[in-house]
């Protein structure tokens, strides 16, 4: 169990500076089953491009960060919705097929207004475009299908705008050339860089849990701890959103030690987006079994800590019994899901070298899970406050998962 089983994410293609150095990267949508953003619905397709760019395991995803072009629908420009990430990381593309309306060009200047940057794509420059250029920052020009002639004659009625100049489809060095000529900054293609499929393992939470999250945080009084009650009833979600924080668009302050620490820096604006992108594309229940194992061990940790050590430890022990499950929620090695996230030291040595407060508490519970499926007659040599706190997670998670299953 080294890896994952990896599955197609989504594709990435480079876009270079003049000098040739990376500028950034479009996304770009693919699947298993080689269905079209068209075919699982635009909306769909940008959810989950972004949920797995962000949330996926893989050592394909680097961790730079260095902006990130999106195709964005028209349906999810008008609902307002934002993208819950850093604005400074993303380029909003508008598609040429979108029909611009008085109602588009408020949305987009809308999420201009919350920091978004602009992008249009295979740009025709028809007159139809003129309310939108105004809050454009990026133009991208096909330079295979149209004519250098072309292209010159019509960026040079733009040229006077504050717009960077990509240009597209760039399919060997003649054209290049002629692009750099041209005045063009930014370049895509073929001739630089075929979009790279990108394959890795991703996290799909209990939609059930997902759209609880999403119900509490539009309720007014809603507070951090009421939501981090609720993303602990599903450990998948809760690491998802440990790996969402990690993710190359966002910048931690400081490694996390807590599952509501990544709760309190997402806040519950943001949190609700995310869940929302994710209950897009969560369409079964974590096992329930599975669940269970992980989501009473995590509680074991957190109570006995509390009892035997330190209340202030409680909530780092529960990430830990979290994390240590991971091979069992998502078939992964913790090795290699811990290289994706910023954990502090003694969290990390806790889970891997089963060391300090927390290590040995790990230890003690996984040892009484083995006793219980492997060697029962042995559970009387262990510790009574363990059992005791072990039955009480045990109880604890029952009363989640049955909670899930009405839902």
């Amino acid at each position: 169990m080294s890896q994952p089983n990896k599955h197609v994410l989504l594709a990435r293609q480079s876009i270079y500076n003049i000098d040739k150095t990376v500028f950034g990267y479009e996304l770009l949508f693919r699947n298993d089953a080689d269905l079209s953003a068209i075919d699982v619905g635009e909306d769909n397709a940008t959810s989950e491009v972004l949920v797995n760019y962000c949330t996926s395991i893989s050592n394909e995803i680097n961790s730079e960060h260095k902006p990130i072009f999106i195709n964005v629908s028209e349906s999810f420009l008008l609902s307002e919705a934002f993208l819950p990430i850093d604005q400074r990381f993303v380029v909003i593309e508008l598609l040429e097929r979108i029909k611009v309306t008085k109602e588009l060009v408020k949305a987009v200047a809308a999420w201009k207004k919350h920091g978004f940057r602009f992008a249009l794509d295979d740009f025709d420059f028809t007159p139809q475009w003129d309310p939108i250029i105004p809050y454009v920052d990026f133009i991208k020009a096909d330079v295979l299908t149209n004519s250098m002639d072309w292209t010159e004659k019509h960026k040079k009625t733009l040229d006077k705008r504050n717009i960077t100049w990509l240009a597209e489809k760039i399919e060997n060095l003649e054209i290049l050339s002629a692009c750099e000529n041209l005045g063009f900054t930014l370049f895509q293609g073929y001739y630089l860089a075929k979009p790279k499929t990108i394959l890795g393992s991703s996290i799909r939470p209990s939609s059930a849990v997902t759209m609880q999250v999403i119900k509490k945080a539009n309720q007014k009084d809603t507070t951090i701890d009421d939501l981090t009650n609720l993303v602990t009833q599903d450990p998948k979600l809760s690491l998802l959103l440990i790996k969402l924080i990690n993710s190359s668009i966002f910048t931690l302050p400081r490694p996390i030690n807590e599952l509501k620490e990544a709760i309190v820096f997402l806040g519950i604006d943001t949190l609700k987006k995310w869940a929302m992108l994710i209950a897009y594309i969560s369409d079964s229940p974590a096992p329930i079994e599975t669940c269970k194992i992980v989501l009473s061990r995590a509680k074991a940790c957190e109570l006995v800590v509390a009892l035997k050590y330190d209340t202030a430890l409680s909530e780092s022990a529960f990430l830990a019994g979290l994390i240590s499950g991971v091979d069992l929620l998502l078939e992964l090695k913790t090795e290699y899901f811990l290289k994706e996230i910023n954990l502090n030291e003694p969290i990390r040595r806790a889970i891997l070298k089963l060391e300090g407060e927390i290590g040995e508490t790990l230890k003690s519970v996984k040892q009484l899970e083995f006793y219980l499926g492997q060697e029962p007659e042995k559970i009387h040599t262990l510790e009574i406050d363990l059992i005791q706190q072990y039955s009480l997670a045990q109880e604890w998670s029952s009363d989640i998962l049955k909670t899930l299953e009405k839902s």
